[in-house]
């Protein structure tokens, strides 16, 4: 009976470019530092909705395409009435290189009220990642080979997933949204399209309690 209510809310659920978790998934307790050098833990995400994307700063397309698409998105969210209590982060999958002076020069360029955030210790960085299942790796010297020289003088080259993470007000993954797929295989983000699923997704969680 509670799997066929579940499946029922499921299928209820917004047709988006991404995915909606049946039930919300908790995040475990986490110690993070943001772009002004403060702590950040769980708690830190209470109140307010989060939108967590990932990269490097020295990434050299995807990154600062997605970055300049969430700051497209944030300027058409403040026209909105409602939803508005959102805050976007984007935490480092590199914080060997991304220090958080660069995070600071680097996340508020986009938008102002953007958040960097890196980890100091590998241990909190593996407990953040593995609880939204963040995906990247660092390309091995047969890799970096095939890569063109313009990327491989730019810094370190990490094979890392696309997706952007959605929490609730109680630190909850409630969604990921996923880019927009082309037919020659390039991804990416489109301000309009990020707005449109994420109000489709907050009306609807906002009618499910």
């Amino acid at each position: 009976m509670a799997n066929s209510i579940l499946r029922t809310q499921f299928q209820q659920a917004p047709d988006v470019n991404g995915a909606v978790l049946a039930a919300p998934l908790a995040l475990p307790s986490f110690e993070l530092r943001n772009h002004r050098g403060e702590l950040v833990h769980k708690a830190d995400f209470f109140g307010r909705w989060q939108l967590i994307s990932y990269g490097y700063t020295q990434c050299p397309d995807i990154c600062p395409t997605m970055l300049s698409s969430l700051a497209g998105f944030q300027k058409l969210l403040d026209k909105e009435k409602q939803f508005k209590d959102l805050q976007v982060q984007f935490y480092s999958i590199d914080p060997e290189h991304d220090s958080i002076e660069k995070l600071a020069n680097y996340v508020p360029w986009f938008d102002g009220r953007f958040i960097g955030l890196r980890a100091d210790d590998p241990a909190q960085a593996a407990i953040f990642e593995r609880s939204m299942g963040l995906q990247s790796y660092r390309m091995d010297e047969a890799e970096l080979a095939s890569v063109n020289v313009a990327a491989k003088l730019s810094g370190p080259e990490i094979a890392h997933g696309f997706r952007l993470y959605l929490l609730d007000e109680q630190a909850r993954l409630r969604a990921s949204l996923a880019p927009i797929s082309t037919r020659d295989g390039s991804k990416y983000y489109e301000a309009e399209a990020l707005l449109k699923d994420y109000l489709a997704l907050r009306q609807w969680f906002a009618k499910q309690r």
